[in-house]
């Protein structure tokens, strides 16, 4: 997942659901100083266990709300795009109007040249992608378990 980063160019980057941090853990050991990274948890237990890596001196913001709050964090940065959105939230069990919230946010704040990424356990958020970001990518990653599938979505 983090591959797709470019870490030498990216301002600012966002975390859909860090979870324990398995991912949230790399992006702070490998962004830039200046690159703002703004993570979401919205369960207080797994919050919990991010939180450790908050550290507003190094432009690092673990956030215990709802990524569909992402528009008033990145006004409260002062930061008007986003570079990449990297999700682990399971989709399939959102309500329809928090994905869609989510998603058009996402579309809203990402650059010209940025990138959102989420991995899914089945194609049935492959239209609803389609639905809101013009060049959709698919991939498959068949080592984890269960396989994931792999979005790659850009303006």
């Amino acid at each position: 997942m983090l591959k797709h980063i470019n870490f030498e160019s990216c301002k600012c980057i966002v975390e859909y659901g860090a979870g324990t941090g398995i991912f949230t853990k790399q992006i702070v050991s490998k962004k830039k100083k200046d690159t703002t990274f703004i993570s979401f948890e919205l369960n207080k237990n797994l919050f919990d266990i991010v939180k450790t890596l908050h550290d507003p001196e190094n432009n690092v913001y673990i956030i215990n709300d709802s990524a569909e709050n992402l528009i008033n964090y990145l006004v409260k940065q002062g930061i008007g795009e986003v570079d990449f959105v990297i999700s682990g939230l399971p989709f399939a069990v959102l309500s329809k109007e928090v994905s869609q919230k989510i998603l058009t946010n996402t579309y809203q704040t990402l650059s010209e040249r940025g990138k959102f990424v989420t991995f899914q356990y089945s194609l049935q958020f492959l239209n609803i992608l389609k639905g809101v970001f013009p060049e959709v990518k698919l991939g498959i990653q068949l080592f984890n378990i269960p396989p994931a599938f792999i979005y790659q979505c850009k303006k």
